[in-house]
């Protein structure tokens, strides 16, 4: 029964070389996207750089304003504040306790933490003004980098993305969720560079931070669970016909 069992534990598990084959590619992909985002936040103290494209597409934005435009984009960025991810991710937080997923509940809290956290030290470190008063629609105070909107809603839509497709299976459910987080996740961040508060610069360091910050939590999250799932299956194969090397000494 031992042995049946832990056939079963490898069978719903990964395969052994799952851990091996796939923490090279995520590590590579978060090594990218931190030195992209670190490499942005250092032509934005520099004043260089990538930086040369923030005052052309500012200007765009400001020329093309429509009143149509300006309501749909008031819109999006109120549904996609700081305030309004940090209501979501406690509301799912909550329903996952309630249905006893207490590892996923873990890791949207930690995202959510992190990703405020990140907002926080981003605009204390950078301090990067933002665009000229005058021509901002919405009023905001603090520091221009990273965009904390583009930040919080790249982790939190995405953990939430990623679960929420989970539990819906493959299929084409799993797609139009995870390609309308995507499209609402850039129209929050077009809706900050429209709205006159942010340079695009600071949208896409908002993007790049807070996807190598989930990348990073999911990564952690994998392995941890490769491990259990082998202790698990190493465990439930253990039989008294194998008593193991150790059982001499007793």
């Amino acid at each position: 029964m031992a042995g049946l069992a832990g056939w079963h534990a490898l069978r719903r598990g990964r395969r052994p070389d799952t851990l091996a084959r796939e923490l090279p590619v995520r590590v590579g992909a978060l090594a990218v996207l931190a030195a992209s985002a670190a490499g942005l936040a250092d032509d934005i103290v520099e004043g260089n750089g990538l930086t040369a494209i923030d005052e052309p597409i500012w200007r765009f934005a400001v020329d093309h304003r429509t009143p149509a435009a300006t309501v749909f984009f008031r819109v999006v960025t109120e549904v996609g504040s700081t305030v309004s991810m940090a209501v979501l991710a406690a509301a799912a937080i909550g329903y996952l306790v309630y249905r006893r997923r207490h590892g996923d509940a873990l890791l949207v809290l930690i995202v959510s933490v992190g990703a405020g956290l990140l907002v926080l030290l981003g605009k204390s470190l950078v301090g990067r003004p933002r665009p000229p008063a005058a021509y901002r629609l919405v009023v905001e105070t603090n520091q221009s980098f990273p965009s904390g909107h583009a930040l919080a809603s790249m982790a939190i839509l995405g953990v939430l993305a990623l679960l929420v497709g989970r539990a819906l299976g493959p299929g084409p459910a799993r797609i139009w969720l995870r390609g309308g987080v995507a499209v609402f996740v850039v129209l929050i961040g077009l809706s900050r560079i429209y709205l006159g508060v942010h340079w695009a610069t600071d949208v896409l360091g908002g993007w790049l931070t807070g996807a190598a910050w989930l990348l990073l939590c999911l990564t952690v999250r994998f392995v941890y669970r490769d491990q259990a799932r082998r202790r698990i299956s190493a465990d439930a194969t253990a039989s008294p016909a194998d008593p193991g090397p150790d059982a001499d000494l007793e």
